[in-house]
Formats: structure tokens, C-alpha cells, sequence
């Protein structure tokens, strides 16, 4: 299961340098030695936290409240309340749960490849400095040249199963697969590149570590230099790492919210339909601006359709041309008919080349004729009325072998394309024509046909255009009905045709329920062992001027 990751407590680990941080300059061990922070238990036992745990706080997390808006002395109190209620938060979770051998290992791993990736930016640095050629490592067989973005199947947090027969349906959160098995790394060990330049990265890192401390007012032996460092990293790593599985066990224990889903979708519905049901020029404002965020559509099927498509973009040596082509138009260099016969010439098919990655991982270019042909064979082989989803997803894994449209990849939405010509378009007069004509051609097999794909690459002034109708854009559930809306029905829509993703679950995750749950059963579990202590004593007279905060 996906990690939720509560407000008050990020798990991100974030290992700076002291050397850049304009410190008080006093007598440095008795100063970082100083409490700031004390918890007093009812039994007169004491937890004091010092000048030092407070910076290494800020430094870890403490940073973020600055760089979300708050003021530095805000911060700093914040910082300080964070410290305390990470430590008993923490050692109530140890008392619940441990840690097993594989998931030390694994922070282990995490603790040295920190290391490893600090000591890799200070070779950069070397080899900058001593003009040396950097020995480029051996490309894996396993890596593939990427010419452009990849597709992320969605990971779902919840999903619908049924019981053992086929019935009654239910939501369950979605558990993690067996993780990785994680042998004990053993002591450390550097990665070699060159062996001086890596070498000299090391003696500057411990030269750092040995300035940390000392900044510190800290003696440490040299030998303990390397050793002191991984160990306080790993701290960091296994502090999350008990907050997060900590995060796992009260989902997972918890009931699934589906009711806030659907009376959140029930609200934007009614909010929509109060804007457009007697307001069209609104209505198609709000398609044409993001159809996504629309949740009525008052002639439910037959505004608006699904469409996607594939980019065969005209090269940037194609795009110059057609530039200066223009420009000679315009001045009045060229006449009209030289204009269209070279701009023909320019942007022709056979002139309009694809690049795209084969499956032994090798850049190759072709022409789009060949490239056309290989997405029609994928594609054509499902028959749209009996296999459309298939149809989709073998369409839609064209798009990240051919397309050159950013702007389509890994989105939950598809585009949209208005059938009323009286509309103006949102897409190029081109682009719409042919959605237009792909959704007629589908709907004389049936109101609800879909997957017409082009019989030929469309031209505009972008490149060449491949669409697939994915439908018309029509209401879950109509107005009269909303109220009888249920977590079934949107569950049973997806996003898109060719994806895993559900109107349930991008509402779900849009209103990040799971977050909510477990950070306000953090906040009480904080409550009740902040009540249980007898006092809890902070000093800001002594942490706010750590960074001279006045």
C-alpha cells in the first residue's frame, strides 16, 4: 500500500552541511549542549533534549514550515513541539511494533547509498577541478534509451473485490506485494570510480564530517568519523520507518470512507448543475477551459466526446522552415502560390519523420507511413464493439512508442472535442473535424459505439494526427437520480478506457481521505501521551537564537 504521508510528520531525510548555516559563535560544546526541551513524566523521570537535538530537527524536517510560508521564529517553535512529539511518538510505536531483519537491512542499504550518492557530488566536484574526463559507467542491458516520457500504471489505494461468489460487492485497501528480500549489506563500502578521484572524495567528506562536529563542539576520533554519520542517518531512516509501518497498521485497521466519495461527488454535481442547466455559454466555457473538473452535462451525450490521440510533430528543422516561409509570405518575398507549393513540400508525410525506441533499446527513425501501419495492426486487431477496452490499451501503448504530445501522456482525462459546430473549437479545425467524423461513423452501429480509429494520419499545423474515439461525454447518474448515487456506480467508470484508474479512485485520492485518517490518529495518539506526561517544559530563549531568529 501507498505510504500516506502525514502533515506533521514527513518522512523525508535531508542531510546538510553545517558549514553553510550562520550559527551563534559561542563556546560551542557547553552551548550545543544545553537543554531547550524536557518532558517530565508523572514519575518525575526526565527526557531533556538538547541545543544539538533541536538543530539536527530543523535540519531533518524542521525546514519545511520555512519553506511552506511560516516566519523563521514560527519555525523554530514548531520545530521544537515537533521534536518532542516525534520522540514519544516513536517510543509508543516501539512498544507496538518492531522491525524485522529484512527492513533493517533494507535501512541499512538506504543509510550507505546516502553516503555513496553525497561522496558521487564530490567527485563531480573534483573532476571539475582537476579538468578530469569523466569515466562514464557501462550502460545496463536492463536500461532503455528514453526519447520520451514512459506510461505509469496507476497503483490503486482502494479496490473493489466481491465475495467468493461473485457477489456483494466491497472495498478493500490495496496491501503492498511481498517486499524486497534485502541481504545484510554488511559494513560499508565505498564506490569506486577512479581510484584517486574517488579516494579524494572520501578525505574531503570526513574533512566535512570532522568541521560538522567540531561546529558542534564535538571531538570526534577520526576512525569514528564515517561510522558516527551512517549511524545518525540510519536513526533518521529508522524513525520513519516505524512511523510508516505505524501508518500501515491504522489504515489498515480502519474502515474505508466511500460514503465522503460519493457525497463529495453528489456536491460538485449539484454545484455544476446550478452553473449549467439553463447556462450552455457557461457550460461550454467550463468544457473548453477543463473538461475534468466538470461534473454535469446538461445533454448528456451529445455535447462532447472522448477523444485521444498520437503526434507525429513536425521536426524543429520543419518548424524553422515553415517559420521563414511565412515571414517571405508576409513580406511579400515569395507569392501565395510558391508559398503553398513549398510549404506542401516542407510538411509532407514522406518529410515528417518519427523517431522511437525499438525493443533492443536503439533509437530508430521512420517514416510515419511505417509507423501508421505498425499502430493499425496493433490496434485493428480487436474489434471495437466486442473488444474496446483491449482496443484502447493497445492505442494507448502507441502513445508512449510514437507520439509527441506531451500534453496527453499519463493525464486521467482524455481530451475533449464538441460535436456542435456552432462551438467554437478548442482544438484545431482539423483535429475536430476528424474527431467529429470518427464519432458519427461510430454511432451508426449504436448510440454508444465507440473506437473508431483515423484510416489516415490528419494534417495540421502541428504535425500528423492519429485519434481514437473513446465516446461520448455523458453524466454518471442523472439529476433526478443524484441522490441515489452510490460508491458502485462510480466505481464502475473509469478515467479513461485504457486505464486501471476509477471515478471512485480519483475522487478518493483527491480528497486524500486516507492522509486525513491516519494524521488525525496521530494528532490524538500525540494527545493522549502528551497528556499523560506530568509537564513538558520548552526553552525559546534558547532555541530561537540557534540561527540568531530575532
Amino acid at each position: 500500500m501507498k505510504k500516506i504521508l502525514s502533515c506533521l510528520f514527513s518522512l523525508v531525510i535531508c542531510v546538510l552541511m553545517l558549514a553553510g548555516c550562520n550559527l551563534t559563535e559561542l563556546n560551542k560544546s557547553k552551548y550545543y549542549s544545553q537543554v531547550v526541551t524536557e518532558i517530565v513524566y508523572a514519575d518525575n523521570n526526565t527526557k531533556k533534549f538538547t541545543m544539538e537535538d533541536f538543530y539536527w530537527t530543523y535540519v531533518n524536517y524542521g525546514y519545511q514550515y520555512v519553506q511552506n510560508g511560516s516566519k523563521m521564529e514560527d519555525a523554530l517553535e514548531s520545530t521544537a513541539k515537533l521534536m518532542v512529539q516525534r520522540y514519544m511518538l516513536v517510543e509508543e510505536i516501539k512498544t507496538k511494533l518492531t522491525l524485522t531483519d529484512n527492513e533493517k537491512n533494507t535501512l541499512k542499504k538506504q543509510a550507505y547509498d546516502n553516503i555513496n550518492a553525497q561522496l558521487k557530488e564530490l567527485e563531480t566536484e573534483i573532476r571539475v577541478e582537476w579538468d578530469r574526463v569523466v569515466n562514464e559507467p557501462e550502460k545496463n542491458e536492463e536500461e532503455k534509451t528514453s526519447l520520451r516520457a514512459e506510461y505509469t500504471e496507476y497503483e490503486p489505494t482502494i479496490k473493489m473485490s466481491t465475495d467468493e461468489n461473485g457477489l456483494n460487492p466491497y472495498l478493500e485497501r490495496v496491501v503492498d506485494e511481498d517486499e524486497e528480500i534485502v541481504s545484510d549489506p554488511g559494513e560499508f563500502v565505498q564506490n569506486i570510480t577512479d581510484e584517486d578521484v574517488s579516494k579524494e572524495a572520501m578525505k574531503r567528506f570526513k574533512k566535512q564530517l570532522k568541521e560538522n562536529n567540531e561546529n558542534l563542539g564535538k571531538k570526534v576520533k577520526e576512525e569514528d568519523l564515517l561510522k558516527n554519520e551512517i549511524n545518525r542517518i540510519y536513526g533518521i531512516l529508522e524513525e520513519n520507518k516505524y512511523i510508516s509501518k505505524y501508518q500501515t497498521t491504522v489504515l489498515n485497521s480502519s474502515d474505508i470512507n466511500s460514503q465522503a466519495v460519493v457525497n463529495a461527488y453528489i456536491e460538485k454535481y449539484k454545484r455544476d448543475y446550478e452553473k449549467f442547466a439553463n447556462n450552455k455559454t457557461a457550460y461550454h466555457a467550463a468544457m473548453g477551459s477543463d473538461a475534468s473538473a466538470v461534473y454535469y452535462h446538461p445533454n448528456s451525450g451529445n455535447e462532447y466526446m472522448w477523444v485521444t490521440h498520437i503526434l507525429f510533430k513536425y521536426s524543429d528543422e520543419q518548424t524553422k522552415q515553415i517559420e521563414k516561409l511565412k515571414a517571405d509570405l508576409k513580406s511579400n518575398t515569395i507569392d501565395e502560390y510558391y508559398y503553398n507549393t513549398k510549404m506542401e513540400e516542407i510538411t509532407s508525410m514522406e518529410n515528417t519523420l518519427v523517431k522511437y525506441v525499438n525493443d533492443a533499446g536503439e533509437i530508430v527513425t521512420t517514416n510515419i507511413e511505417s509507423a501508421f501501419e505498425d499502430i493499425k495492426q496493433g490496434v485493428n486487431k480487436y474489434d471495437a464493439d466486442i473488444y474496446f477496452t483491449e482496443r484502447a490499451k493497445a492505442f494507448n501503448s502507441y502513445i508512449y512508442k510514437y507520439n509527441d504530445d506531451e500534453g496527453i501522456m499519463n493525464k486521467d482525462f482524455a481530451y475533449v472535442v464538441n460535436l456542435d459546430t456552432s462551438v467554437e473549437d478548442k482544438m484545431v479545425k482539423e483535429f475536430a473535424d476528424e474527431a467529429r467524423s470518427l464519432y458519427k461513423k461510430d454511432i451508426t452501429r449504436g448510440a454508444d459505439s465507440k473506437g473508431s480509429m483515423s484510416i489516415a494520419p490528419v494534417k495540421t499545423e502541428f504535425g500528423y494526427h492519429v485519434l481514437l474515439n473513446l465516446g461520448p461525454v455523458k453524466n454518471i447518474v442523472e439529476y433526478n437520480n443524484i441522490n441515489n448515487l452510490t460508491w458502485q456506480a462510480l466505481y464502475n467508470v473509469k478515467t479513461q478506457s485504457s486505464s486501471n484508474k476509477t471515478i471512485f479512485n480519483y475522487e478518493y485520492d483527491t480528497l486524500k481521505l486516507d492522509e486525513s485518517l491516519v494524521s488525525n490518529y496521530l494528532n490524538n495518539v500525540i494527545d493522549d501521551l502528551t497528556a499523560t506526561a506530568k509537564k513538558i517544559n520548552y526553552y525559546p530563549d534558547r532555541y530561537l537564537k540557534i540561527f540568531d531568529a530575532k
